[in-house]
């Protein structure tokens, strides 16, 4: 055979891309081997939910909301329950464990990514063609900023998300057999009890298989909720209907505009390579669908043209996905939300990010003729603008020594904290969760979300305030100064006032301010007392 430039280059091209990709998955694994078994929180987020784990293992979660102890359970419990049958499961550390949840479902989100980009792909691509476009489209997925910074953290999305795109490429394989439906609808129900916003993936399945499949999607549908249905009323009933109340009354933020540029914007331009990557790839998908259906002037013939083009079918599933999941980006604008909203919608990008290449991987297998031009604009995109961006962007994470040293002296003041926490006769508030946990204490009160729910007049933050300027707590930690973010988000002005006022010795430890009374305050019988003191 003779030998083709554009193939060699091409191929020289995927190389490069392929290695500078692996580079930054090489420098994930590191960061996530040093921050793995940190005992203390990588996330504001990961106490908190922690603590729901371990009030879920007890029986006491979703308790109605008090002044003290006041806890909200933002989420459902298949991402807790996962972390604890793995920790029981394997004697590991329940911290340990729920991170490796997280870490597990995104390298499983990343083959499913894969997958999926193949299956997308007209069926004209050959093997080598599909298997380019996947192992790209997974790495597209581990190379994108949330992705990486959320890998390791003891946070519900991860899970949700591989368990949603699971259910897709169940759903899709119902196609040919119908059993797997219940499979599909099995994981949809878990990704959304794991996550309640999680609806963007079956949405997309049970639409076009409604589309194409009628009777398929209506029985997945109506499994759907039945079994839905069946487990919200065994978790109200167990929890004497506070489960409802805590995931929809009680996990209620503010709009905050600021996020808009403070996170979206900046995520956005950061990956705008990759962006527009996948917008071709979702055009060149959509105007495959279009050919496929051009004589098709009837719902009839329309069901019967998808029907026997599967990779279609698969196609107008995840570009209905990608649509859904970019309107749902919208979602980081309210308080709490963070790179954590961009995961999924990013899991969509990468996929037609992956199959966009199709064009180039078959030239560089020599599956297309030479006589057929290439697109300028994705050989430029794809082999020269997005290692560049890629190769270029500041780096993600420390150097490995750095961090290491970094970690063993944030270890060593958590312990000095901890040790003063468990030396505390009374309840103690920290902004890190996990401190408390580690002091065998539990976490009574979370500040963000009572700032939220005290803002729009749902908590009482007067009497809480009231507990403060009695001295109630032995003292409180604080995350960064008190003059700023986090402690002014955190913290409504009377609770800060409060704080300041009634704790105004300041000690510094690491980041973190420890506030306690100028004087041992007298008992008060009028202070509640902590639960379940002795259990770890």
């Amino acid at each position: 055979m003779a030998s083709d430039p554009i193939a060699v280059l091409l191929i020289a091209g995927f190389s490069i891309l392929a290695a500078i990709m692996f580079w930054h998955v090489a420098e994930l694994l590191a960061f996530l081997k040093a921050v793995l078994f940190y005992p203390y929180s990588l996330d504001y987020g990961e106490g908190i939910v922690w603590q729901q784990m371990r009030d879920m293992l007890r029986g006491t979660a979703y308790s109605p909301l008090q002044v003290y102890p006041a806890i909200v359970y933002h989420y459902p419990p298949v991402y807790h329950m996962t972390s604890a049958a793995l920790a029981a499961f394997t004697g590991m550390d329940q911290l340990v464990a729920g991170r490796t949840v997280s870490i597990l479902s995104t390298f499983a989100t990343a083959y499913i990514v894969g997958l999926l980009s193949a299956r997308a792909l007209p069926e004209e691509a050959g093997g080598r063609v599909r298997a380019i476009c996947a192992t790209m489209a997974g790495l597209f997925f581990l190379t994108c900023y949330p992705v990486l910074v959320w890998t390791p953290l003891m946070r519900v999305d991860m899970l949700s998300g591989a368990l949603g795109l699971a259910g897709i490429l169940l759903a899709l394989r119902a196609l040919d057999r119908p059993a797997w439906i219940y499979g599909a609808v099995a994981l949809f129900l878990l990704s959304v009890y794991a996550k309640q916003i999680s609806i963007a993936a079956p949405m997309a399945a049970f639409s076009v298989l409604l589309l194409v499949r009628p009777r398929l999607a209506v029985r997945g549908v109506g499994f759907s909720l039945i079994l839905g249905l069946l487990a919200l009323a065994w978790l109200s009933w167990a929890t004497d209907g506070g489960f409802l109340t805590h995931i929809l009354a009680y996990n209620i933020n503010r709009f905050m505009p600021s996020s808009f540029g403070e996170i979206l914007l900046p995520q956005l331009f950061s990956h705008i390579m990759l962006i527009a990557l996948s917008v071709l790839g979702a055009a060149a998908s959509w105007q495959a669908i279009r050919r496929n259906l051009a004589d098709c002037s009837s719902l009839v013939l329309i069901r019967k043209a998808l029907a026997r083009n599967r990779a279609a079918v698969a196609a107008l599933m995840l570009l209905i996905f990608l649509a859904l999941k970019t309107i749902m980006l919208l979602g980081i604008l309210k308080s709490g939300a963070s790179f954590n909203y961009m995961i999924e919608w990013f899991s969509a990008v990468a996929i037609f990010a992956g199959m966009a290449l199709a064009p180039l991987a078959a030239r560089a297998m020599r599956q297309m003729s030479a006589d057929r031009a290439l697109s300028p604009v994705l050989v430029v995109l794809a082999l020269v603008a997005m290692p560049l961006q890629l190769a270029f962007l500041p780096r993600y994470f420390p150097d490995a020594q750095v961090l290491a040293q970094a970690m063993t002296l944030k270890s060593m003041a958590g312990a000095r904290i901890v040790e003063r926490i468990a030396s505390s006769s009374r309840p103690v508030i920290a902004d890190d969760m996990t401190l408390l946990i580690r002091a065998r204490r539990n976490v009574e009160w979370e500040s963000a979300i009572t700032a939220e729910l005290g803002q729009l007049g749902k908590y009482d933050q007067d009497a809480f305030t009231k507990l403060v300027r009695a001295h109630c707590f032995g003292l409180f930690v604080i995350e960064g100064e008190t003059d700023q973010p986090p402690f002014k988000v955190r913290y409504n002005p009377p609770v800060a006032e409060a704080i300041l006022s009634a704790y105004p010795k300041e000690e510094k430890i690491n980041g973190f301010s420890l506030r306690t009374p100028s004087a041992t305050p007298e008992a008060n019988k009028g202070c509640p007392t902590e639960r379940h003191r002795a259990n770890s």
